[in-house]
């Protein structure tokens, strides 16, 4: 039996993560010196409330050794193979901290893979490997074919606000700010597992198009992502089903570390190839 591991940052709810045969670690995030695991979407509470008070801090902390050496060690005794699919190694330290605690926990039956991505782009990984695993096939060969298929999944989002990212180092060299009095919106990508930059939209009709002219022609599936629901997403959702509608579109709300990082205002799509 192959049980599948992932991290908070999979944003699943609970009976999704039911379904597909999932454990999920939680990513932590501390907001005025209290600390909170990340959790299922949906049972995070009034998160947006408590982080975003502007006389209030918030940070962000990798999922922790001693959780992943936990549920690995609980699978293994329970007679599973464990596959662990982590938020990319160069946005998070999760990466290191399961790979980490399988060396600890000593045993064969654990392997761990770098999903160079994040959000639906683990949950999409995730899919395919439950998928795999269904079908028949070994660990080994599920984690190599993972390492193929995560090439095939982009990520595309905008923030009206670059101010948190260039706070928590996961963004490259980019423009220091952006003319939010302009209208201007900064659009960004996930490569290879990092945040890169990718220009600016003026307003957000352009800020719309621009995300969904780059979804590839071939996309079999595509999540729109956002952490408040908004004028935008609805807008985005709308054109991303507008112009692709034979496939699966689903919106997907993102939590608390993520948010952290991008802003209440972040939208992106995520698809796969």
């Amino acid at each position: 039996m192959i049980a599948i591991v992932t991290d908070s940052s999979a944003y699943m709810t609970r009976s999704e993560a039911k379904s597909l045969g999932v454990w999920v670690v939680p990513l932590t995030y501390t907001v005025n010196g209290h600390i909170y695991n990340e959790t299922f979407v949906g049972e995070n509470g009034d998160y947006q409330r408590l982080v975003f008070r502007s006389n209030y801090t918030s940070q962000t902390a990798h999922a922790n050794i001693s959780a992943f050496m936990s549920t690995f060690s609980e699978l293994i005794q329970n007679g599973f193979e464990v596959l662990c699919i982590t938020i990319s190694s160069r946005l998070s330290g999760t990466y290191s901290s399961a790979s980490i605690a399988a060396r600890e926990v000593n045993s064969d039956k654990i392997t761990v893979v770098d999903s160079l991505s994040t959000a639906g782009g683990i949950y999409m990984l995730v899919e395919k490997a439950r998928a795999m695993a269904t079908s028949g096939m070994e660990v080994a060969q599920i984690a190599e074919q993972l390492q193929n298929l995560r090439s095939k999944i982009s990520i595309a989002f905008s923030v009206d606000d670059m101010t948190p990212l260039r706070q928590s180092g996961r963004l490259g060299i980019v423009r220091q700010s952006v003319g939010t009095v302009l209208n201007l919106k900064p659009m960004l990508k996930c490569v290879d597992g990092a945040v890169v930059s990718d220009g600016v939209a003026r307003g957000r009709y352009n800020q719309v198009n621009k995300m969904v002219e780059q979804i590839s022609e071939n996309a079999k599936k595509v999540f729109v992502h956002y952490v408040k629901d908004s004028d935008t997403v609805s807008a985005l959702y709308n054109e991303v089903r507008h112009r692709f509608p034979n496939i699966e579109v689903r919106k997907r709300q993102l939590g608390p570390v993520l948010a952290i990082h991008l802003g209440l205002s972040t939208v992106g799509v995520v698809w796969s190839e």
